[in-house]
């Protein structure tokens, strides 16, 4: 099987880590993953001896927060568990074995450590200098420290090379950091003065899918991360979920700090860190966080383009370049931030959000029926949205353009013109009933850019949906 997208997963063994590492393993029958690196981070990390920190931080040579790495495999014997399903479901997910060769320990000893080369480094720097002509997705759920040593042994080894220049724009072109934010500062020191062009995309988006999701506007996103929803349709369905954190469940984690045992610390369901930062109090159950995974949400072929251009918006939300970032040598950093997206809340009011705010509802339904093909041979499948015509159009002013979808039976379909990701901040009328009919306004202008997402929902039990972006250019 050819996966279309391929991907190395980074992380620093944080709860939410481990929460992203079981949720994207229901997924692997559906992009590549070719690596499970253990990093460290300003977080989190194992300690080196003789080291010492700032004065400001515990010393580097002890432990800090340090959860240690038996989880991964731990994480693998309950993949092996829900495998058996899974497989019958899809043939494309990986065998146990397969993914346990690919758990790597790289550089952990303290934040931005990148003294020698570790396995994890080896890994990925094999990877970075394969011949595979597909783009390569590193995913940063901790500090790139451990990407970044093999960064430098690859500049090692090449720098007096006389085709080192081309050596490097390849892979600056190839390699596609989705980072959750810079966890340490060797981004900063080492990636981006020897590797300006490397593209790195900061997928923070806390307040939708992180600790701070009850920041998020009320509606059925937010019902989603709720208690309710969480027992009845994802905690404790099949192996991986049984071992998914959630607030107030008991989970003890070795090495945690008392005030991150979201699990095993009662008291922090009122009386936790996020408090001072308005992220509200919970409930038992309560979904507790991902905030890594927006770094692989858009990798997931649901039918978003965010892959093509991170300004198209996706199920990770929508970026923009910040030409302003730069480096040491004032060179301009491909470097890619988040940004807002109006919405309307439950009371009808437009307000900021983040950008994937609107997508959490799908993803978390969609988990939920991923989770329940770990213990039954029941498989309620994603719709399969079909438009007859090409994604990608021109059209006049005043024109009406008329799309056809091949329509399935217990789906429902909605359209939006996606203002935010389009040139033209007016409104744009997209209808839906036996075709797609967007009436382009009279007031475009040349050159403009306008986006359309058509949205497909089933009407079964978990409502899953799959979407198609419709990009059109102003003749």
């Amino acid at each position: 099987m050819f996966y279309p997208i391929r991907t190395i997963i980074t992380q620093d063994a944080e709860i939410d880590d481990q929460n992203s590492l079981r949720h994207i393993l229901l997924y692997a029958n559906e992009i590549e993953i070719q690596g499970i690196v253990q990093t460290s981070s300003i977080f989190h990390w194992k300690g080196q001896p003789g080291k010492i920190g700032p004065s400001d931080k515990a010393d580097y040579d002890q432990p800090y927060r340090w959860t240690g790495t038996k989880w991964m495999q731990e994480v693998m014997d309950d993949y092996t568990v829900d495998y058996k399903h899974l497989v019958t479901h899809d043939s494309n997910y990986p065998s146990p074995d397969y993914l346990r060769s690919l758990i790597q320990i790289g550089n952990i000893g303290y934040p931005g450590e990148m003294d020698s080369s570790t396995p994890g480094s080896e890994l990925i720097k094999e990877r970075i200098l394969d011949e595979d002509p597909r783009p390569l997705y590193i995913q940063v759920w901790g500090g790139t420290n451990t990407i970044a040593r093999a960064l430098y042994d690859i500049e090692q080894e090449y720098k007096e090379n006389e085709n080192w220049l081309s050596i490097k724009e390849k892979i600056e072109n190839k390699v596609i950091l989705t980072a959750c934010g810079e966890q340490d500062d060797t981004y900063q020191n080492y990636i981006s003065e020897v590797y300006p062009g490397m593209q790195f995309v900061k997928c923070v988006m806390m307040n939708s899918y992180g600790y701070g999701w009850n920041k998020m506007p009320e509606g059925s996103s937010k019902e989603t991360l709720r208690a309710d929803f969480m027992k009845d349709n994802i905690l404790n369905i099949g192996a991986l979920m049984r071992g998914y954190a959630s607030w107030a469940d008991d989970k003890y984690y070795e090495g945690e700090e008392d005030r991150s045992q979201f699990g095993a610390n009662k008291n922090l369901l009122v009386d936790w860190w996020g408090k001072k930062y308005g992220m509200g109090t919970h409930m038992p159950y309560d979904f507790l966080s991902e905030g890594d995974s927006p770094t692989f949400f858009c990798l997931l072929p649901w039918g978003l383009r965010c892959l093509e251009n991170f300004s198209y918006g996706g199920l990770s939300g929508r970026y923009e370049k910040d030409d302003s970032k730069k480096n040491s040598k004032g060179m301009t950093l491909n470097y890619w931030n988040p940004v807002e997206d109006i919405y309307i809340d439950d009371q009808g009011k437009e307000v900021y959000t983040e950008s994937m705010w609107y997508y959490v509802s799908s993803i978390q339904r969609d988990l939920a029926a991923r989770a329940s093909w770990c213990i039954t041979d029941d498989k309620e499948e994603a719709p399969v949205l079909s438009i007859k015509e090409s994604l990608d159009m021109k059209a006049d002013k005043g024109t009406v353009v008329e799309l056809h979808i091949s329509k399935e039976e217990n789906v429902l379909y909605k359209a939006k013109y996606y203002k935010e990701a389009s040139t033209y901040k007016g409104n744009v009328s997209v209808n839906i009933d036996n075709s797609i009919k967007i009436n382009i306004p009279e007031d475009v202008k040349s050159g403009d850019i306008l986006h359309i997402i058509i949205e497909a929902t089933n009407d079964y039990k978990h409502r899953l949906s799959r979407f198609k972006q419709i990009i059109i250019q102003i003749n």
